[in-house]
């Protein structure tokens, strides 16, 4: 099976300073900190990583070499997320089906 490509885009605002990029689905984010310049947004739906923000990469100055530190300690988080969000939704797995198979007495309840 071939791995789905994921498409990234990035922006940059040179007025607030703030490198914006984007991977994924486009889906409404949280935001989780990771330090004083990093930001993670996480899919409200998905629970997957949608995006990074780096607020100063100008102002910190941070070089394509630190951007690269980053960029692995980002990966190692995301691997984390992803990890903990599949245990999440294996445990949900039994109340979902429980929920659909209540659904006919929820639906002759309300006959």
């Amino acid at each position: 099976m071939a791995k789905k490509k994921i498409e990234v885009r990035h922006r940059y605002d040179k007025e607030s300073d703030v490198l914006y990029i984007r991977f994924g689905e486009q889906e409404p984010t949280h935001i989780e900190n990771l330090d004083d310049f990093l930001l993670l947004e996480i899919g409200w739906f998905s629970g997957l990583p949608r995006g990074i923000r780096i607020i100063g990469p100008k102002y910190h100055k941070i070089s394509s070499v630190q951007l690269t530190m980053v960029v692995q300690r980002i990966k190692k988080q995301v691997r984390e997320l992803v990890e903990s969000q599949r245990k999440l939704l294996k445990e949900q797995v039994p109340l979902y089906t429980d929920f659909c198979n209540s659904i006919p007495d929820l639906l002759a309840a309300v006959h």
